[in-house]
């Protein structure tokens, strides 16, 4: 479907799906390896470990079908007019054919394979589910919209704010500003406040879920933005369920508001997404009120049908509303295109870190500590301002009576803060990824060159795509320069 300068595409079970490769990649519980092959002759195995050699496999090939243990999907992968390539996986069910991006070759994992098998499964048969209950339960959209409301419910409200809240004046009168911007990115690190900021912008700068029905004349002109918020998780990676969720969102300020898009959505003839999406943006044309819809964890999202159709979304909201996405990783959108047209904000880990001051603040005020000021500046610089490096720090210091000594050892190596970045960071990167970071975590400046020296990648070419998919996925890894060198 051509929309502008934006294809999305819906494909059938003859459409848009690569063809049958000769080469196979299948799971064998005899064997308890991956066994390639091609024309149906044996031709490499793989043990879990066998990434190196995967990789080179890879780098010679453009597709294969893989069967797991959590099923058969096709791989292809897929050209960018920048010279790189992208791995998606396909799955053709009851004639519909879904897409899953994968990432470039490096993260082409076995484990991510089985990831990408298991995600087209499931998503196949929540699909098949929705359309059940919705042949069952009949014409009425409004009835449907109830439901999507009771089901989506936990995820439609803002986090409570805690009472260890530091007031950041300086971050809240940038957030400002999204009023007048199409897109607004809060772009950084796990435990670095994301939610937390946009929670307390809503709470002490807005009026959320404010229903028009209840203002009148004057009051009307004057009201404050309406906010719609909605928590992502991996579920969401379903277009129907997405958008969905997003017009469940919408529905809570406004009720009439997304029924023609929501039954669109749901119809046994769906028409094209971008149909959709601007019935569901002429619903939001509101004058004189300002339309906020924040989505959080945006980087759980790795449907592809979704990303294009996020990027239709944002070139053409009308001019009351505004999109805040706050995400661990950069999203696949046109962020360059949109920065240069003045229609982005941008809030990333430089901007989330506390001063000194808010760290005093957060420290002694907050969590109520007797710490000096050295002791404050002490970690305060060995965290960074890294908000969870100082929380977990204070829950430490609480049990401790000997306070400054604890701050002297005060070290990465702490167990409270090795357990966060074990399983909230390091364990949800591939296998070749964790690697890269182990051997050059002995680095405290690196370049290409010095990490292909550390590390042995075949190339600097490698090295440098892996320093540059680091910053993308913001992992402590800062820029000192403006040429990604």
């Amino acid at each position: 479907m051509n929309v502008g300068e934006l294809e999305i595409k819906y494909p059938t079970a003859k459409e848009d799906m690569p063809s049958p490769s000769p080469n196979v990649l299948t799971w064998s519980e005899v064997q308890q390896h991956y066994e390639l092959s091609t024309q149906e002759q044996p031709a490499q195995g793989f043990h879990r470990g066998d990434e190196p050699a995967w990789q080179s496999w890879l780098d010679e090939h453009n597709a294969f079908a893989f069967v797991g243990q959590e099923g058969r999907i096709s791989v292809l992968k897929e050209a960018r007019s920048r010279g790189a390539g992208y791995w998606y996986a396909y799955r053709t069910q009851d004639r519909h054919t879904r897409k899953h991006y994968i990432g470039p070759s490096v993260k082409v994992t076995f484990d991510r394979l089985e990831g990408a098998a298991k995600e087209l499964k499931s998503r196949s048969l929540s699909s098949k589910r929705t359309a059940n209950v919705l042949e069952d339960s009949g014409p009425n959209v409004k009835s449907h919209i109830g439901q999507a409301i009771a089901l989506f419910s936990p995820k439609l409200s803002r986090p409570r704010l805690s009472t260890s809240l530091v007031e950041r004046q300086r971050l809240l009168s940038g957030l400002d500003a999204a009023r007048s911007h199409s897109l607004t990115l809060v772009s950084a690190s796990a435990g670095s406040g994301k939610t937390t900021l946009l929670s307390a912008w809503v709470a002490l700068s807005l009026r959320p879920y404010q229903s028009l029905e209840r203002m009148e004349g004057a009051e009307r002109d004057r009201a404050e933005p309406l906010v719609a918020w909605l928590s992502l998780d991996e579920l969401d990676n379903d277009p129907i369920r997405f958008w969905s969720s997003v017009i469940a969102a919408l529905q809570i300020y406004e009720p009439n508001r997304g029924q023609r898009a929501f039954a669109m959505l749901h119809s046994s003839e769906s028409p094209p997404l971008a149909i959709i999406l601007m019935t569901l943006l002429q619903d939001l044309v509101v004058e004189d009120t300002d339309i906020i819809l924040i989505l959080d964890d945006y980087h759980v999202i790795s449907d592809q049908t979704i990303f294009d159709s996020m990027r239709f979304l944002i070139e053409h909201l009308p001019a009351n509303v505004h999109l805040i996405l706050a995400t661990r990783t950069d999203p696949e959108l046109p962020l360059s295109r949109w920065r240069v047209r003045g229609q982005l904000i941008e809030i990333r880990d430089r901007d989330l870190r506390f001063t000194q001051e808010e760290a005093t603040n957060f420290l002694t005020q907050r969590m109520g500590l007797s710490l000096s000021e050295g002791d404050v500046a002490t970690l305060q610089q060995r965290t960074e301002g890294w908000i969870a490096g100082l929380q977990l720090a204070a829950l430490s210091l609480r049990r401790h009576e000997d306070l400054s000594a604890f701050v002297n050892d005060f070290a990465g190596s702490h167990r409270f803060l090795l357990d966060y970045v074990q399983q909230e960071i390091l364990a949800q990167l591939p296998s070749p990824l964790q690697q890269f970071l182990l051997q050059t975590s002995i680095l405290e400046r690196m370049n290409a060159a010095l990490c292909q020296a550390v590390t042995a990648l075949p190339s600097i070419q490698e090295s440098q795509e892996m320093l540059e998919t680091l910053e993308r996925a913001i992992l402590f890894v800062i820029p000192l320069d403006d040429e990604r060198q």
